[in-house]
């Protein structure tokens, strides 16, 4: 495998994109080994666009993992500064789409509700399909119970 080439206009969109990404894979003291690979690998499967941190103080050390990492992933640079680099490979297309197509609209369930009150996650829902929230008993009003003995 060789190293995925892109264009800068492309890298640029990506590099804006990665700004306040968090590193997803750190190396540890073992430096970059297969499982290390495998989990940017995996990482770049879900993302695409990967932050790494790669420890250590030596410049060349560095850029020889990064080009290992770049070769067998194929994968393309987008931005390396200090000890954090930023790879990017396009995400694959799925290949169980007959499973997705399966699994229920999560539009169309009704929300639950326990006495009365509405669930967290129903709530999100609720709100960005912009329905009214049906609810199993009416809300009631807030009662204030009033002092003993306090002066009105």
């Amino acid at each position: 495998m060789t190293e995925l080439i892109i264009d800068r206009d492309e890298r640029l969109k990506l590099r804006a994109q990665s700004h306040d990404l968090a590193p997803a894979v750190l190396l540890g003291q073992n430096g970059l080994t297969e499982a290390v690979l495998k989990e940017i690998d995996k990482a770049m499967n879900a993302r695409g666009l990967v932050k790494i941190r790669i420890p250590g103080d030596d410049r060349e050390a560095r850029s020889e993992i990064i080009a290992r990492i770049l070769d067998q992933l194929n994968a393309a640079l987008i931005q390396a500064i200090g000890k954090t680099v930023t790879v990017w490979r396009p995400i694959p297309e799925q290949k169980n789409e007959e499973k997705t197509e399966q699994r229920p609209d999560r539009e169309a369930r009704k929300p639950r509700s326990r006495g009365g009150k509405i669930l967290k996650t129903d709530k999100k829902r609720l709100a960005q399909a912009k329905k009214p929230v049906r609810r199993a008993h009416p809300k009631r009003g807030r009662l204030v119970k009033k002092a003993m003995g306090a002066k009105q």
